[in-house]
This record gives C-alpha cells, sequence and structure tokens, in this order.
C-alpha cells in the first residue's frame, strides 16, 4: 500500500512538472508590491533627515514638494474618508525618473477606529499605511524604484478610509479624526546626468537659493536683476541669501552625502566674469548682450544652477515671473528680450483670471473651504471693493438644505441657504482696511446630516468655491495710509534708491530691501536701481523704496529724526519703545515725494548696514521699527489713539505741563480758592456798619 501511494505521488509530481514546462513564459513585467508601514510614531516629532536612497542616483536628487505645486497648506482628510488626486510636472526626459514619495504626515483622532491611508503612483497602489491617530510629524518614505512620468507628470492618488466597527452603520462624526498630509511632502527626482533645460532648472531649484553678485564694484542694472529674480523666488515660497563674490559659489554648489541638491544656485553677471567656474561646455549668446539679457541653464562642479546676465535694462531677470518662462522647457540658453505682461480688465477680475487655487472638500454635517487670493495680483491703481462668490455645494440625499457663511480675514461678511443645482451667489461688501496684501477667504457649509439609526451608509457631498467668484475693483489712486496700499502704486513701477556704498557692499542692504519689495509688490512689476551718494537726499522718479539717512527730498517723515531720541509712548508717557537701544534696526515709514508714493528705510546702523529678519511683514499702518527678528512694533500715526511718537530730548512747555499736570491742576484749584476768598472778604469788608439784612 506504502508503495502505491509513492508511485501515485511520483506521478503526481512528474506530470505537475511537465505541464509547468509546457507552458508559455509571460513577458517580464517590474514587480511593485505594497508597502505597509509600521503605525508606530517617530520617538521625535521633529522631521528627521531624509534617508538615503536605496540605489546610487545617476545624477542630482531634487525634491519636489507639495508646496512647490500649490498646495501651500497641504491636503487634509477627515470624516473616515477622502480621495484626491495631484499631477506633478516633471521633465520630460528618460534619464529623468522618480525614486521615491516621501510623506510627511500629521495624524490625529480622538477615538478608537481602524484607519489607513492607500497611495498610488500613476494608477498603481505603491503602498498602504496604517494610521493610528497619535502620530504628529510622521515621516514615511515609499521607494519607487525607476519611476517615469507620463506625459510630463506623475500621478499621485490619496485614498484614505476607516471605520470605527465592523458595521459600516455609523456616524463618521463620532471618531474625530484628522489626517494632514503636509506641504513638506516631496516627490523626490532623480535629475540623470544630462543638462537641465532653463525651465526645469528654474522649477526644480530647492527651497533654499544663493544669489551670487560679482565680488567687483556691482552695477545698478546687476542689482536690480538680482531682487527682480530673489523677489520671484521668494513669491515661490523659496528662501533666498544674497552673496558677493564668486569666492564661495564652489562650497554653495556642494551636494550633500546622498547627491541630494539641498541649495539652489543663481549667478547674476556676464558670462565672462564666470569663467573657470561653470562646467564646460559654457553657455553661448547670440546677439548684443547690451541689447538683450541672457538666462542660461549650466552645471557647477555637477550642480545645476542658473547664470543670469543684463544689460542696462533688465530682461532675463523678469523672466522668472513671467508665464513664457514655461517656453524656455528643453532650451539650455536663451536670449531674452522686451516682453509686455498680460493686463487684467480693472473692474472686475475672477479667481480664475487671479490664479487663485480651487478648493473643494466633501461634506460631512461641516466642511471649510479656504481661497488665498493675493492682492498683489490685482491691475495697477485698483483695489478691491466687493467680493463676488460663486459656491457650488451638491444637493443631499435626504433633501436637506445647507447653509454657507463667508469670512474674509476672519470676520463674517455673510451667510445664505445654498441653491438646489446651481451655484449659491453672495455679494459682499469689503470693509475699508479689512483687506492688506493677502485676502484669506474662509467659506463654512454646515448641513444637518441624516446619518445614524443605520438609514444611510456615512457619504459626504461635495462643495466648491468656482472660478468664476471675482473681485469687484475700484480706483486706489489716493494716498497711502497703510503698507499695503502702496501695492496698488508699486504695480505700475518700482524705483529703488539705495545707498552708493550698496555697489561695493551689496549684502548689507539688499536681504530687506528685497524682503520689502517682495511683500509690497508684484513679481511682474518693473523694477530699476539708482545709486544716492551719501550725505545726499534721494530724488524720486517714480513710486519707490528709499534708503538712506536723510529723507527724501519733498517729503514730511513721520518721524523725524533730527529732534533727537525717538521713542514710542502711551499717552501717560510710559515709553514702550525706545530707538536708542535699537543698534543694527530700521525705521520704515510712508511718505509722499511730489506725486510719488513710497517707502522710506532709514538704518539705525552708523555704517548703514540693514537688519536681516528672516520675515518682515509690512501691512497695517503707517510706520514700522524692525530688528534682527523682525517687525517689532507697527503703528499708524493717523489712527491710533493708545500710542504715540515722542521724542524726549525736546522740552517744551507742552511737555512739562504733561509731566506735571496734576500738580499744576491742583495749583489752579488753589488760586482760583483763594481768590474767591479774597474777593469774598472784600465783599464782607464793604458793608456799612450796623447794617443787619
Amino acid at each position: 500500500m506504502r508503495a502505491w501511494l509513492i508511485f501515485a505521488l511520483a506521478l503526481v509530481l512528474s506530470t505537475q512538472a511537465h505541464s509547468e514546462v509546457r507552458l508559455p513564459l509571460p513577458s517580464p513585467r517590474p514587480v511593485r508590491t505594497p508597502h505597509f508601514v509600521s503605525a508606530e510614531p517617530p520617538a521625535n516629532s521633529a522631521a528627521p533627515a531624509l534617508p538615503a536612497p536605496a540605489t546610487p542616483p545617476s545624477g542630482p536628487l531634487a525634491d519636489v514638494t507639495l508646496a512647490d505645486i500649490g498646495f501651500v497648506n497641504g491636503l487634509r482628510f477627515a470624516n473616515l474618508g477622502g480621495h484626491r488626486e495631484l499631477f506633478v510636472p516633471l521633465p520630460q526626459r528618460n534619464d529623468v525618473t522618480v525614486s521615491a514619495l516621501v510623506l510627511a504626515l500629521d495624524d490625529i483622532s480622538a477615538h478608537e477606529a481602524r484607519r489607513n491611508l492607500e497611495v498610488q503612483v500613476n494608477d498603481r497602489t505603491v503602498a498602504a499605511i496604517v494610521l493610528d491617530g497619535k502620530s504628529g510629524g510622521r515621516i514615511v518614505r515609499i521607494p519607487l524604484g525607476k519611476t517615469t512620468p507620463k506625459n510630463g507628470y506623475l500621478k499621485i492618488s490619496f485614498l484614505y478610509s476607516g471605520a470605527a466597527t465592523l458595521d459600516r452603520c455609523i456616524d463618521v462624526r463620532y471618531v474625530g479624526d484628522s489626517l494632514t498630509i503636509r506641504p513638506e511632502t516631496a516627490v523626490e527626482v532623480d535629475l540623470g546626468p544630462r543638462q537641465l533645460d532653463v525651465t526645469t532648472t528654474a522649477a526644480l531649484m530647492p527651497r533654499d537659493v544663493a544669489v551670487v553678485l560679482p565680488g567687483r564694484r556691482v552695477a545698478a542694472s546687476e542689482i536690480a536683476a538680482a531682487i527682480t529674480v530673489a523677489r520671484s523666488l521668494i513669491a515661490s515660497g523659496r528662501r533666498v541669501t544674497f552673496y558677493h563674490g564668486y569666492g564661495l559659489v564652489p562650497e554653495l554648489a556642494k551636494r550633500d552625502g546622498e547627491g541630494r541638491w539641498t541649495s539652489g544656485l543663481i549667478l547674476v553677471g556676464p558670462l565672462s566674469d564666470t569663467i573657470g567656474l561653470v562646467d564646460p561646455p559654457a553657455a553661448r549668446l547670440a546677439g548684443d548682450p547690451g541689447s538683450v539679457g541672457m538666462l542660461a541653464a549650466v552645471r557647477i562642479a555637477g550642480s545645476p544652477a542658473l547664470l543670469v546676465s543684463d544689460g542696462g535694462v533688465v530682461r532675463a531677470g523678469r523672466l522668472f515671473s513671467n508665464p513664457l518662462l514655461a517656453a524656455g522647457r528643453g532650451i539650455e540658453e536663451a536670449s531674452v528680450g522686451d516682453a509686455t505682461p498680460v493686463s487684467l480688465p480693472t473692474d472686475r477680475v475672477s479667481f480664475d483670471q487671479l490664479g487663485v487655487a480651487s478648493a473643494e472638500a466633501e461634506v460631512f454635517g461641516r466642511a471649510d473651504l479656504a481661497a488665498v487670493i493675493d492682492m498683489r495680483r490685482l491691475p495697477p491703481g485698483t483695489r478691491p471693493s466687493r467680493l463676488l462668490l460663486d459656491v457650488m455645494v451638491a444637493p443631499d440625499g435626504a433633501g436637506e438644505k445647507a447653509v454657507i457663511s463667508t469670512f474674509v480675514n476672519e470676520r463674517l461678511l455673510g451667510s445664505t441657504v445654498a441653491a438646489a443645482g446651481e451655484a449659491t451667489h453672495l455679494d459682499l461688501i469689503l470693509p475699508d482696511g479689512l483687506v492688506g496684501t493677502i485676502a484669506n477667504v474662509r467659506v463654512l457649509i454646515q448641513r444637518d446630516s441624516a446619518q445614524g439609526d443605520c438609514r444611510f451608509e456615512p457619504q459626504g457631498y461635495p462643495a466648491q468655491i468656482l472660478g468664476s467668484s471675482a473681485l469687484v475693483l475700484t480706483g486706489a489712486d489716493g494716498a497711502p495710509h497703510d503698507f499695503s496700499d502702496l501695492t496698488s502704486h508699486f504695480s505700475r513701477q518700482l524705483e529703488l534708491l539705495l545707498p552708493a556704498i550698496a555697489a561695493d557692499q551689496p549684502d548689507r542692504v539688499l536681504d530687506m530691501v528685497t524682503e520689502v519689495a517682495a511683500q509690497l509688490s508684484p513679481d511682474t512689476a518693473p523694477l530699476a536701481v539708482d545709486f544716492v551718494p551719501g550725505g545726499s537726499a534721494p530724488l524720486p522718479d517714480a513710486p519707490f523704496i528709499a534708503v538712506s539717512d536723510t529723507p527724501p527730498a519733498g517729503t514730511t517723515p513721520r518721524v523725524r529724526f533730527d529732534l533727537g531720541r525717538v521713542a514710542v509712548t502711551d499717552h501717560a508717557g510710559r515709553t514702550l519703545l525706545d530707538l536708542g537701544g535699537f543698534v543694527g534696526g530700521a525705521v520704515a515709514q510712508i511718505v509722499t515725494a511730489g506725486d510719488y508714493p513710497g517707502l522710506w528705510i532709514k538704518p539705525l546702523s552708523p555704517n548703514q548696514s540693514m537688519p536681516t529678519p528672516k520675515d518682515i511683514h509690512l501691512d497695517h499702518g503707517d510706520v514700522a521699527f524692525v530688528d534682527g527678528s523682525g517687525v517689532a512694533l507697527a503703528m499708524s500715526t493717523e489712527r491710533d489713539t493708545v500710542v504715540r511718537i515722542s521724542y524726549p530730548d525736546q522740552v517744551s512747555w507742552l511737555t512739562v505741563a504733561g509731566r506735571f499736570r496734576s500738580w499744576i491742576i491742583a495749583g489752579l484749584w488753589l488760586l482760583v480758592t483763594a481768590a474767591l476768598l479774597l474777593t469774598l472778604q472784600r465783599m464782607f469788608r464793604r458793608r456799612p456798619a450796623g447794617k443787619v439784612d
């Protein structure tokens, strides 16, 4: 019996082996198994350094973040469900591949639930991540091998789902879950060994960028080109640092140990100044260098870099903020002539025309839609007066009405019941002073959800702010009262009046001037630079930003420095801010020189050095005191009733009267009382003797 079993088993194995040999072999396909990542949160909630790639890259590694493609606030999911699809633009080259997707997650849940995030790349699942609801700043690296983009894009899909019980009948609001995919979530791109084009180099440039000027005396046009380029980079969310001299270029061009492109590099100056720095082959320029600008993609020590060279007029630098930059795809060197920006209507401009990102969400009882409007994008000489908001809310299956409430900069402007089957239109008046350089629009949608008692499966209904929403504009030709009012004047033209020392030591003033110019002017505004000799007053010929010890000619400063020490006090005389302790700071104030409004910045350092804060927020107010950390105090000399500018060294009778006010009042009361007593005494003495009333 045992022999028969052994014989039968051998016969079956032999038959199976022969059948496998006869089957045709399938064509080989890349295998991408989903990566199940542990839900254990990291020990340190801070974002750790990115791990090294699994295989050595063939070229520099660049990171394209969600913020780079417009999702500055990242992506948020809630209510145990959600689905978002993103398309990441990448170069259309065979040697450019995607090596990894690095997710930065904030996972929070008030109650226990089984939740997960599925990630798809080009419609193929690459990871399924278990979520525990207790992770903040969690980093998940998903290797992608050598994935190539399709038609110039990499499609990424996020599918969020979860359940609190085995029964799907549950009110999803019970869990209190929130999953945020942070804006620093990045696609890791291997750029390959070949030279990149101008468009790709500018688009993939890292978050930190070094703008390097020649080590010699810098021309005004070169400073204008450097500020123009830096202003566009700041508008895209990058951090810019200026350097004077090419000596540090080899150090700045170094990549990290994993070959990652960590610092962008832009050289400003003629091609002849970069000989010996740029890897061969060097860029070529057709035409007269004085009549055209040059924008070239180069490599320095193997790292991508850009070379910007302009003649007497800034042309190449302005291409950074022009949509025509996309025309440089596949072009390594470009000659740039004059370009006319696209003009917008001056009476009404839509969200689509302003490039406002579309906001959408699934409504599970309540949802927020957020839109950020950059007022620097408005046509020159205009300001918003009304907001025309179009919101589309899908109808509820149970017929429940939705209520739409609109906030602008967290002020409630209007509320209405959502229309059924069509867009809901809201016409909202924008009060004066509410909107500065940025308008944050938040639309709150609320609806009674027919969930619970197992009547319906939990379901959200989509809502979206439509691109047909618009701003109604009015003229803004009056005198500016707040820093944000300068934006409409700087949109046409901006003149920078810098001290003559900036030509020899540009790094002393460029950091702060560029931050201010980036905040108060659009990156498309033409910009010119003029040097002011020491001790002379600037003479503006257009709306301006002036840096000098002396106020511009024809202006009346709101803060005067010819009256001694300057202090900010309350109305009781208590000192709140004393400029005597501001060593290395600066004072910025709105002034008007003839018909040209502008900003005068006075350095408080003896050598005219400017502070270099990481962020300068100038919005409301007409006077700002700036130190190395940012704006220490911003105030309005026209509206403030709490604080005022005082000059302690100037002692006038008003100052003395204010200081001894109580004593003076007491003395006056004594004098009045004494005078009254003397008068009564004289009256009694003049009465005839023996006369009785």
